[in-house]
């Protein structure tokens, strides 16, 4: 149950991460529907990254290290989707 919950916490970080980008950072030729997709695949993958090391003990997504994966990847994946789109203009 721990396991859905952070998989569950790492969806609400990747749709607030999309939000906020979609909010601060905006670019013409974005979608906002395109901008949440991407800050949640980021989130997933990179709180994948974040309890990677820990694949042998406990890989509880609730860990600091699947958190902070979490966030920082949902941020870096709109904020490239955002940033290339801004040049693409």
């Amino acid at each position: 149950m721990q396991f859905v919950f952070g998989l569950g916490v790492w969806l609400v970080i990747g749709i607030a991460a999309g939000l906020a980008m979609r909010i601060l950072y905006r670019a013409a030729a974005t979608d906002g529907i395109v901008t949440l997709t991407l800050a949640v695949f980021g989130a997933f993958i990179g709180g994948m990254l974040g309890t990677s090391p820990y694949i042998h003990h406990n890989a509880v997504p609730l860990r600091f290290g699947g958190l902070l994966g979490a966030v920082l990847g949902s941020l870096m994946a709109a904020f490239i989707y955002h940033y290339a789109a801004r040049k693409a203009i």
